[in-house]
């Protein structure tokens, strides 16, 4: 493919104006050649800010446009046959999160990939962040020693009454914003959840879906990940907690993390002692050798961003970062989390 690659968006409100245009328009590998909208002024907008060519369908588009790349940022629900559409067309998709409104849908998008040999990159950035970076360097280096539990809590208090609080759009607080949590839980995970329980509630938003989600998971390497996703807590949580063998790192933020761990080598081994204890006492008396830092969250290997791998990926055969399959297994976990669900509070839910 050469450069630079010509791209088109459909759909130009929240996410493909203000999240994919934003990146790609500081990226000199792209030029925009296309858009798409229902809005008239939405297209006006567009074509005096790129000088390109505006579409109110996504047919047409696919018919007159000679875009290489076709970013998908409609409604949740139009996503599947929307990146099947495009991927049929012979064109590379990105597609925005979530991936689709069900998993089986997911599975569908998929496989349109590896039959049509396109390209699919579903939008869930967030593995590409420094602090997720950083936090994966802590548990693979073991500093902490070998990592055990995983809790991340993203919350705050706020009100919403758009379309996304509708279940008949896709929406809820797990479908969008928990496709991000789960994508980076996942990544740190290192491995497929082979349990999983849940609890997603619908507390004050207007609409009719979930502000509100509590996971809890378990790898199949023993590594357990508790997530807690809510517009509803109005006190600051800690951000994330990493539980080491021989330490734990604990952030309050995405900037700064303070770890605590002690070497092993430097502590005796331990071994029980069967029978009565002596002095009635249980417990070692000893003074571990505790080394406490507080430290910038920033990786030795930054990722780079979304756009700049999928330039990397069709320009110079370079390794996607955000697979199709890590998605397809967000959306199985966030099928698995949605049988827990519950309705609480003054508006009725599921």
């Amino acid at each position: 493919m050469n450069k630079p690659i010509k791209i088109a968006v459909v759909g130009l409100g929240r996410a493909g104006w203000s999240i994919h245009l934003e990146q790609i328009k500081v990226n000199p590998d792209f030029a925009v050649v296309g858009a798409v909208d229902l809005d008239e002024d939405r297209r006006k907008e567009a074509a005096e800010a790129f000088d390109c060519a505006t579409y109110s369908d996504l047919d047409t588009l696919l018919k007159e446009t000679d875009a290489e790349v076709i970013v998908v940022a409609t409604p949740s629900f139009a996503h599947e046959a929307d990146a099947i559409k495009v991927m049929e067309s012979g064109r590379h998709c990105v597609l925005e999160k979530p991936m689709a409104i069900d998993h089986a849908g997911s599975v569908r998008i998929a496989e349109a990939a590896q039959k049509t040999d396109r390209r699919l990159f579903v939008h869930q950035q967030y593995t590409l962040m420094d602090e997720v970076r950083y936090l994966r360097e802590v548990i693979d280096e073991g500093k902490i020693g070998e990592v055990f539990g995983i809790r991340m809590n993203w919350s705050g208090y706020s009100r919403r009454n758009d379309w996304q609080t509708l279940k008949k759009n896709g929406g809820g607080l797990l479908n969008n914003h928990g496709t991000h949590i789960l994508s980076l839980a996942l990544y740190l995970l290192d491995s497929k959840l082979i349990e999983v329980t849940s609890d997603l509630a619908h507390i004050k938003d207007a609409g009719d879906t979930e502000d509100h989600f509590h996971i809890y998971g378990r790898g199949e390497n023993g590594r357990s990940v508790d997530l807690f996703v809510s517009t509803c807590c109005a006190v600051p949580l800690p951000r994330t907690v990493l539980l080491g063998a021989n330490g734990a790192l604990v952030a309050q933020d995405a900037e700064t993390a303070t770890i605590r761990f002690y070497d092993p080598k430097a502590v005796d081994k331990l071994s029980v002692i069967e029978g009565a204890v002596a002095d009635r006492r249980y417990g070692i008396d000893e003074e571990l050798p505790w080394v406490e830092e507080t430290v910038p969250m920033k990786p030795k290997a930054p990722a780079g961003t979304f756009y700049e791998n999928i330039s990397d990926v069709l320009l110079n055969g370079g390794e996607q970062a955000i697979t199709p399959e890590s998605a397809v297994e967000v959306m199985r976990v966030i099928e698995i989390a949605k049988k827990g669900a519950r309705s609480v509070g003054q508006i009725g839910g599921f």
